[in-house]
């Protein structure tokens, strides 16, 4: 890891792990409720949340904050990753892990939709409509789960080549940047975004607000394209993006396109 960090005793370190992660909670929490604020036409779900909803989820946020925290702080502290320098191990470690993420999280999404391990996951199906919280908000198991994404792939990519700590750090911001952002119950997304040569690579909003309003199907992160590639993505979907798009939020929890 770098020098500024690696002179740093274990409180220090965790304090700025905590800042880190905290500092991008914060920003796109806010970004995320702002968007709700501003777009009141593009609503995905003219729904009521669930009772105390902004309570639990944000309960849900502190345990994520905690292990994430806890995870990281002991990934680096343990000196087991290996790492290089430069722009091009930088954009290479970026786009190995946004890839490496996308297979890792959809097999543990299924996963937790599984009866054996579906008691880590009611807590983020809470809600039934999303919000920005809603991205976080997860038991400690779940956020277990996640931390295989967030350091368990980085360490064992770093086995076969030394990886970019700042590849790594710019891909966890924007894990957490899109994960919270997109769990708004917006849609701002323009027409094109919900084209299917888009969606192999980028999730507009409607897709995974539907993951939580109908359970199963949807597992992706991020994009369509391991849905798309297992065969449970929903058909209907795109009629739907249509129709929030245009200014008519679904009125139902079971709204088919």
């Amino acid at each position: 890891m770098p020098p500024y960090l690696a002179t740093l005793g274990l409180p220090a370190l965790a304090a700025c792990v905590l800042g880190f992660f905290l500092g991008l909670t914060a920003m796109a929490l806010g970004y995320g409720f702002l968007l709700q604020r501003i777009l009141p036409k593009r609503k995905v779900f003219d729904v009521p949340l669930a009772a105390g909803q902004h309570r639990f989820e944000a309960l849900g946020n502190v345990v994520f904050l905690a292990v994430t925290t806890t995870t990281v702080t002991a990934a680096l502290a343990s000196g087991w990753g290996r790492f290089g320098g430069g722009w091009g191990r930088g954009v290479a470690t970026f786009f190995a892990l946004l890839f490496g993420f996308q297979v890792y999280y959809y097999a543990l999404h299924r996963a937790m939709h599984h009866r054996a391990l579906v008691r880590f996951h009611r807590w983020h199906h809470r809600s039934h409509v999303t919000t920005p919280l809603t991205g976080q908000s997860v038991s400690f198991g779940e956020a277990v789960g996640w931390m295989g994404g967030y350091v368990g792939l980085p360490l064992l990519f770093s086995l076969a080549v030394p990886i970019s700590f700042e590849g790594w750090a710019a891909y966890l911001a924007f894990n957490v940047l899109g994960n919270i952002v997109g769990h708004a119950n917006v849609e701002p997304n323009p027409p094109a975004a919900g084209s299917r040569a888009a969606t192999w690579l980028v999730n507009v909003f409607v897709y995974h607000a539907l993951h939580h309003a109908r359970w199963n199907g949807h597992y992706s992160f991020q994009a369509a394209m391991m849905d798309r590639l297992f065969g449970t993505e929903f058909a209907d979907w795109p009629a739907l993006f249509a129709k929030v798009g245009a200014g008519k939020p679904m009125t139902s929890l079971k709204e088919k396109g």
